[in-house]
């Protein structure tokens, strides 16, 4: 959707090895001298006359004397072999024991690195979300991977000088940074820059436009500077609503972008609109002024913003593909008209068509925390809806989740002209979405709003897909608070398995390295509505 932020002014350890000591160094025990035959023939009468007065002695000494001076002297003859067997049983015994304990420790440690590995598997479908309300953050920036603080614009409306402004002042973003790691060590905070194309704010010379590529390239200086300085993880790229002669530049500078990037070892997030696929025969060629060559548009979405945001090119550079997948029902009066902003059905489609593009692992899908709530008999403004909104409005209103629009159009089909042209878009559908139905102020209403209930229902159907992981737009106190107890079950792996969905893709679905041919040039019969303004 378009994301509308409140701006203000500019604020070696050396590893020793063992030593050994050498042979020379090492202490030599005394010898005895040898004796010269003189010396030997001297002392041979004193030992015969020596040994005649033990004999005598011995024989003089009580029987258990005697017993003890053969305990005393057995040692070398049977105790020592004795002590020798005992000792070697003892020290076999002590190594089995040993061995086995430390078997016993190896097992759990490899349980314990499987389980692991297990925990990681399942939680590498990572959490994330974009974020202005700081307050509801801090509370749940425990249950994030990564983070997008939405801090970021271009300076300048018509035309761009390269320049960043940012709704935290320098004081506060040190702060903030500081406070958010300490909750939350290991999350990734990657900020985003957002501009969003309207007759009044472009996206011209940041990219290099107008021949300006001396501009881009201050940007993107200034880009790098800022990720050095408060020590960003990265940074999240959220161009919209350009027209296709800006693809080119756009992609050139996301090349040159992620280059900087890499060899600063931080990461790119790139958030695009969404695209479903349309049937190959309808494939065809759209030029585009400024342009080395055609687009191909094998997408359903054939207005500007999706026209220049080409997934196979990007995805090469982005490390975080982030698909933002609402405003099916645009806050508008024209087609589609009322209804929810991003129905499971819609969710699967997108995916078909991104998983031929874009490696799953990098690729996220960003769902809505909001939705809209529309006249149904009178021209009265459109309003944003969040979950305090819908409780306020619930006290006077008739709930349907599941929404079926079908059944309910035929109870209640007087003069809902703002729905009944659009009811073709319905039919046979049936949405998770919640509805809230009622009167105000002489006109009938109907509110779409997201809560646990629908909020579980998209995750189901993501965790499905082989992808990296979520977003959504935006994180706010007003959202349903279950919301965050879902997170919290997901992020310490306490949900139950869901159904593998990768059967629903399309053939030749994980080849997203060739793109899709052009088989017939048509014109796309799909309408365009102007996002302009929004």
């Amino acid at each position: 959707m378009a994301k509308t932020p409140i701006y203000s002014s500019d604020n070696p350890d050396k590893d020793l090895s063992k030593q050994e000591v050498s042979k020379s160094e090492k202490p030599v025990k005394a010898g005895k001298a040898k004796e010269t035959p003189k010396e030997t023939e001297k002392k041979k009468p004193a030992a015969k006359k020596k040994k005649a007065e033990t004999k005598q002695i011995q024989e003089q000494v009580p029987h258990e004397t005697d017993t003890d001076e053969i305990e005393e002297k057995s040692p070398a003859k049977w105790k020592k072999p004795v002590i020798a067997i005992l000792s070697t049983a003892a020290g076999i015994a002590a190594g089995i024991f040993i061995a086995m304990y430390a078997w016993e420790n190896f097992v759990d440690n490899v349980k314990q690195v499987e389980t692991s590995e297990a925990a990681e598997v399942e939680r590498k479908f990572s959490a994330s979300t974009w974020f202005s309300d700081y307050n509801a953050m801090k509370k749940t920036v425990t249950l994030y991977d990564n983070i997008h603080p939405f801090i970021y614009s271009l300076r300048g409306g018509r035309s761009n000088d390269g320049r960043l402004i940012s709704i935290w002042g320098k004081t506060q973003t040190i702060e903030r940074m500081k406070e958010l790691r300490e909750l939350n060590p290991k999350v990734k905070i990657i900020p985003t820059i957002f501009r969003w194309e309207n007759k009044g704010e472009q996206i011209s010379e940041a990219i290099g436009m107008n021949g300006r590529n001396d501009i881009r390239d201050k940007h993107i200086q200034i880009i790098l500077s800022e990720i050095e300085t408060y020590g960003y993880d990265g940074i999240d790229i959220d161009y919209e609503g350009m027209d296709c002669s800006k693809k080119e530049k756009f992609e050139e500078f996301i090349v040159l972008l992620s280059a900087e990037l890499k060899k600063r070892k931080k990461l790119l997030s790139v958030a695009v609109h969404p695209k479903t696929p349309i049937s190959r025969k309808r494939v065809y060629q759209k030029k585009c002024a400024g342009l080395s060559k055609p687009v191909t548009v094998d997408f359903k979405e054939n207005w500007r913003g999706p026209m220049t945001h080409d997934y196979e090119f990007l995805a090469r550079y982005a490390d975080m593909f982030k698909i933002m997948a609402y405003e099916l029902h645009p806050r508008k009066y024209y087609n589609p008209g009322p209804g929810p902003q991003a129905p499971t059905y819609w969710l699967k489609d997108i995916i078909k068509y991104a998983r031929r593009k874009v490696p799953a692992e990098k690729l996220y899908m960003a769902i809505p925390t909001y939705g809209y709530d529309w006249a149904l008999n009178c021209r009265s403004s459109i309003r944003a809806v969040y979950f305090d909104d819908a409780k306020r409005i619930m006290q006077y209103a008739t709930m349907h989740q599941p929404t079926n629009m079908d059944e309910i159009y035929k109870e209640n089909a007087n003069g809902w002209t703002n729905l009944s042209k659009f009811m073709y878009i319905h039919k046979g559908l049936q949405y998770d979405d919640p509805s809230l139905w009622y009167k105000q102020g002489g006109c009938d209403r109907v509110a779409f709003f997201m809560n646990r209930k629908a909020f579980e229902a998209k995750m189901t159907v993501l965790r499905g897909f082989d992808l990296a992981g979520f977003s959504f737009w935006q994180l706010m106190s007003t959202n349903d608070p279950e919301i965050n107890a879902y997170l919290k079950l997901l992020m310490n792996g306490k949900l139950p398995d869901v159904p593998r969905l990768d059967h629903e893709l399309l053939d030749g679905i994980q080849d997203h390295s060739e793109p899709v041919g052009v088989l017939q040039l048509v014109k796309s019969a799909e309408p365009v509505p102007d996002k302009a303004g929004q």
